[in-house]
């Protein structure tokens, strides 16, 4: 099967789940859409909800309301595996919410369908506007052709190594601080506890995503696309890194690795079968609630072998679809949550990083090791940030679509030097299809 039947078909079986699980949102017959007792009512899509997070951003929208009482948010949310599908699905029906989550990788996407209103206006009359970092506004605009703002940022997630503390200390292992840390760790772990790996690693869905911020942080390249257009993806560092992280594979993580997904890493590690994982900062909470404080710890990707520290991350946030009829009100609840306030409440639940400046000097992300880390490194000159591509429009559907490949390194079937030279050529021809449907644009 070709590529993009193998896309089409995935995406065709998503939607029809999605219909017959009823999660496709319905109009609510008992609640006047447009007002409601002489109140604005606004729809908000919740892009990430879930038994943790659904909560707090509920708590937000409540205090809102409190304190705009001419206004009721409706909430919907929809969990993370089906968000893509479902917001998809309601921009080809026009049954848009006003205003919901947009995850920065689709902000190209959905920017060149006109599916988003754009902020511009709106962020620069306000008064707040100089408290959320402008680099984040800055690489917004510059993944949309007509170089506007769509969608502001409210959270950054980093990826980051969680480690069981406890069972470094017990082993006499420093916490982690450079490559060779990391695969020693591993090493010694995997030989010390019965029963247990010294890592978890994440062959199934989301692979390839992750695998793309371990590359980069080992090797220090900040471009995606040399200047001659060719991909960095295949890299020499990039080769030699990614056969030395294969072969931990089975040797020192479980087999069934070569399936996990996210609940699948993350369970390794909280029931104690793994010592150490990647993933981001969102998942603080999980190991929280599993493990108890004193047990786990978390430390950014290591500096890359270069000595430079590059930091590959992607920042979420919310937008206004196009076809509300309520922009005002809708932009006064998306400068709330963009608050200060908000920031530090939301973030500090959740267990990342805030895009408001002002919500670093809160006493919680100062006393929280991996996230002062961060912040530190945020505010280092000597770091230095990737660029990932989401400028392309199918970016983020071509890393999940070379997971089968990964799969077939991991199972030794293809070696790494394929592989990578097959991920650069889809992102070359992904980088020329869309320079060109620009210059068809113009």
């Amino acid at each position: 099967m070709k590529k993009s039947q193998r896309a089409t078909c995935v995406y065709i079986f998503v939607v029809l789940g999605l219909l017959l699980s009823g999660c496709i949102p319905k109009p609510d017959d008992t609640v006047d859409q447009a007002k409601v007792k002489g109140k604005v009512v606004l729809t908000f899509w919740d892009e990430n909800a879930g038994p943790s997070r659904t909560p707090i951003l509920q708590e937000l929208l409540r205090r809102f309301e409190q304190m705009n009482p001419d206004i009721q948010v409706k909430y919907e949310g929809m969990p993370a595996g089906i968000n893509k599908a479902k917001y998809d699905l309601a921009v080809a029906s026009g049954d848009l919410p006003d205003a919901g989550g947009i995850n920065g990788e689709w902000i190209a996407d959905y920017a060149a369908k006109g599916v988003l209103l754009p902020l511009d206006a709106y962020f620069a009359d306000w008064p707040e506007r100089g408290q959320i970092d402008p680099s984040f506004i800055d690489y917004n605009r510059s993944l949309t052709q007509d170089g506007k703002l769509y969608q502001i940022p409210s959270t950054y997630y980093l990826d980051v190594f969680w480690y069981r503390s406890d069972w470094f200390a017990a082993a006499g292992l420093p916490r982690p601080q450079t490559w060779e840390d990391i695969f020693r760790s591993v090493r010694v772990l995997a030989n010390t506890r019965q029963g247990s790996f010294g890592y978890s690693l994440r062959g199934g869905e989301g692979s390839v995503a992750q695998l793309t911020s371990l590359m980069y942080a080992y090797s220090g390249i900040t471009d995606s696309f040399r200047k001659d257009g060719s991909s960095t993806v295949n890299d020499p560092v990039h080769i030699e890194f990614l056969k030395r992280y294969l072969a931990l594979y089975k040797a020192y993580t479980p087999a069934s690795d070569i399936v996990s997904g996210y609940k699948e890493v993350v369970a390794n590690f909280d029931s104690g079968r793994a010592a150490m994982i990647q993933h981001n900062l969102g998942s603080y909470q999980d190991h929280k609630k599993a493990l108890g404080t004193g047990h786990f710890d978390g430390v950014l990707l290591p500096p890359s072998m270069n000595g430079i520290r590059t930091l590959f991350g992607n920042a979420n946030g919310y937008g206004i679809m196009r076809t509300t009829r309520h922009p005002d009100e809708a932009w006064r609840l998306i400068r709330y949550l963009l608050s200060e306030e908000s920031q530090i409440y939301w973030n500090s639940q959740v267990g990342q990083i805030p895009t408001n400046l002002k919500a670093w000097n809160d006493p919680y992300f100062l006393s929280h090791p991996v996230l002062r880390e961060a912040i530190e490194a945020f505010r280092s000159p000597d770091t230095a940030f990737v660029r990932a591509p989401y400028e392309l429009p199918d970016y983020p559907s071509l890393i999940r679509l070379i997971e089968p490949e990964f799969q077939q390194v991991l199972a030794g079937t293809m070696d790494v030097e394929h592989f990578l030279d097959f991920w650069a050529q889809l992102m070359e021809n992904s980088r020329r299809q869309h320079l060109l449907s620009n210059e068809e644009q113009l």
